[in-house]
């Protein structure tokens, strides 16, 4: 197993790991990978996936999106971050954020399971900022790519 794939499951506890398959435990990670928005400011989403099958070989896809940022201070908000996946629709309530570290962090905003998907997947998420960073108004924040399950 490659240093990048033990990484990428080190950043999964026991409990997204069987989630990535939706399974009964045994998941073995597949691959994961990542991909970011570019707003031309400090403040962008970050979106992680990981594919994964579980021990009857069903496939799954765990999707983590993540503010990366400077300062930042931006509340909950409903349906505040969106993923569209292979064109199905998925939201949640992002996390609240309340951020002063005064060097760039990324801070998990939602998290998302896609059980029994496989191929070649395209992911659009969406952050509803709706703020000011840094002195620019940012309205949403989008990011897309390919995950390959």
């Amino acid at each position: 197993m490659s240093d990048i794939k033990k990484k990428s499951m080190a950043a999964l506890d026991d409990d997204a790991l069987e989630t990535v398959a939706g399974g009964a435990g045994g998941v073995t990670l597949t691959g994961s990978g990542s991909f970011m928005s570019n707003t031309g400011t400090s403040l962008n989403i970050v979106v992680n996936w990981f594919a994964g099958r579980d021990a009857y070989g069903n496939p799954g896809l765990l999707v983590n999106v993540g503010a990366n940022s400077g300062n930042l201070t931006a509340g909950s908000l409903l349906n505040g971050v969106e993923l569209n996946v292979n064109g199905m629709m998925y939201a949640a309530t992002n996390n609240p954020i309340e951020y002063y570290g005064g060097g760039m962090t990324t801070t998990n905003l939602a998290s998302f399971t896609i059980p029994n998907i496989s191929g070649s997947v395209s992911i659009t998420a969406v952050w509803h900022f709706n703020g000011t960073y840094g002195g620019m108004p940012i309205g949403s924040i989008y990011a897309s790519g390919v995950a390959y399950v």
